[in-house]
């Protein structure tokens, strides 16, 4: 099947499968009604440190709509202890399920002594850590920490927290079978493939060929349909507002009987505060 006929296959049948998108940058109203004027379900907003990207409307934008809840970034430039004590209070008024940290972007290894507090944070709070991992977008400022994005350090960490859910976002591009690897031994650690889609990146240009890489990794170990989380990183303002793209994949790689896992179940364990405002909906 090609990727024009898959494609409108995926438009066929959006509604049949509630999806939970793991992972956008809705952080304006103008990127939430662009979102929603496409595609409907759930989504998870990933906040971003003002350094990266201002969005002073992030929060607010996610309390306007009950589809949307918020992973508050977490600045590895500023001092974290004060972050903390911002967030904890708002965790319930902004939909707060999960924080997220800019590795690559910002310099730091999951497993440095600073990150401690706010796994503890997480641990106390029933927070998922998302973890950006290996390259970049191509227009937003990096330190380019591509090596102290490393899965491998997130797997540390995920060990001495076991009871904190960890989502190596990216797949760790472009260490994708060790990533894979480390998804299958590791419990709390799920991971996905958001953001592949960038204009202007190889990949965009070549969605089969594409799939046929992601296809033969994801199979390397067994188990990565209860690993994988359907994500898409839109935010159109930097060059990612690809949503076709991502389901057409997801469909292309895993077998009907386990969509509802990779469009929903997998994220609901994987955040249980996402999984606590499901089972109230």
């Amino acid at each position: 099947m090609t990727y024009a006929a898959g494609k409108n296959a995926v438009d066929r049948t959006q509604k049949e499968v509630p999806k939970i998108d793991c992972h956008t940058h809705i952080v304006s109203p103008e990127i939430r009604d662009e979102y929603f004027s496409r595609t409907d379900g759930w989504a998870l907003v990933m906040q971003f440190p003002s350094s990266i990207f201002p969005n002073p409307r992030c929060a607010e934008t996610v309390r306007s709509d009950p589809r949307l809840f918020l992973c508050a970034a977490v600045d590895l430039k500023a001092p974290i202890a004060g972050q903390l004590e911002r967030i904890e209070p708002r965790i319930e008024e902004d939909k707060i399920v999960g924080l997220k940290i800019y590795l690559t972007y910002q310099k730091g290894r999951a497993s440095d002594e600073k990150m401690l507090p706010v796994y503890e944070f997480a641990r106390k709070n029933r927070l998922t850590v998302t973890f950006h991992t290996g390259l970049c977008s191509l227009v937003l400022p990096t330190d380019k920490d591509l090596e102290g994005s490393s899965a491998a350090y997130i797997e540390l960490a995920a060990r001495a927290f076991p009871d904190v859910n960890f989502v190596i976002a990216h797949l760790d591009d472009p260490r994708y079978e060790e990533c894979v690897e480390i998804l299958s031994r590791n419990e709390n650690l799920f991971s996905d493939v958001s953001g592949v889609y960038e204009t202007g990146a190889k990949e965009a240009t070549d969605v089969e060929g594409t799939i046929r890489n992601y296809d033969r990794i994801l199979h390397s170990r067994p188990g990565m349909e209860k690993k994988i989380l359907y994500g898409t990183d839109f935010c159109p303002p930097i060059n990612l507002d690809r949503i076709p793209e991502y389901e057409y994949t997801m469909d292309s790689i895993f077998p009907a009987e386990t969509r509802a896992d990779i469009y929903r179940g997998n994220c609901l364990r994987a955040f249980p505060r996402l999984r606590d405002a499901y089972d109230k909906r």
